[in-house]
């Protein structure tokens, strides 16, 4: 478990509070991309994460820190990711219509 800075846990109660859900429904909204019309597909969605990860590494160490962490998962798990997209196949052959598009939002 990880303590999360004070602003996120007040941003995150404010949101459940006011839409009525869960904390941890607000999270996941809260982490959704803002561009609802032009739904990621699922090497967007891993190339978003990931420059998300990079863009907040201070941050994300910061926290693993300060909750007795192994802070180098951050970076372990931003060079699978680096590494995911860099082998990432041309054609996935990957069949939409028989295993849908994923987790529903």
């Amino acid at each position: 478990m990880i303590r999360l800075p004070i602003d996120v846990v007040r941003a995150l109660r404010r949101r459940a509070a006011t839409a009525d859900i869960t904390i941890a429904e607000a999270a996941r909204q809260l982490m959704q991309p803002t561009d609802v019309a032009h739904p990621l597909s699922l090497l967007e969605h891993i190339a978003w994460l990931h420059t998300r990860l990079v863009r907040r590494r201070d941050d994300l160490m910061s926290v693993f820190e300060d909750g007795d962490a192994d802070a180098k998962a951050v970076d372990r798990t931003t060079d699978a990711l680096a590494v995911l997209l860099k082998e990432w196949p041309e054609e996935t052959g990957y069949d939409f219509a028989a295993h849908g598009m994923g987790q529903p939002q």
